[in-house]
């Protein structure tokens, strides 16, 4: 596979990871306002729609050949992509461990999301 296409692929879907992202959250920010929901279940939240967001444009956008590794890529860029996004809408970036994690996680999610991706797209 030529290394355009592989970027395209990760292009593709970090654009559609990180809509999905700012669709879920708005709902989501949404719900927490509609239903008064506790603090505590925000940080859970975000995080599971992290890792949907990645799946979903692993899933859909990673194809076969390399895959594991444009998932890892793109996993990363789709926390960091949101990570910038987010902190300019909250007016201020900071950075801590739980960013670290935060980045290790969408990489890991990314290269499973991509291998089933590349398992499915293959038969």
């Amino acid at each position: 596979m030529r290394s355009e296409g592989s970027i395209a692929q990760i292009g593709r879907g970090v654009c559609v990871s990180v809509i999905f992202t700012l669709a879920a959250v708005l709902l989501f920010a949404l719900a927490v306002r509609v239903f008064s929901l506790s603090s505590s279940v925000i940080s859970p939240v975000n995080r599971a729609v992290k890792f949907a967001a990645i799946f979903f444009g692993c899933f859909f956008c990673v194809r076969p050949g390399k895959a594991f590794f444009k998932g890892v890529f793109c996993g990363l860029a789709v926390t960091a992509v949101t990570y910038v996004l987010f902190s300019l809408l909250a007016g201020g970036f900071s950075f801590g461990w739980m960013h670290l994690l935060d980045l290790l996680f969408g990489g890991a999610a990314g290269g499973i999301s991509a291998l089933i991706a590349a398992a499915k797209n293959k038969g």
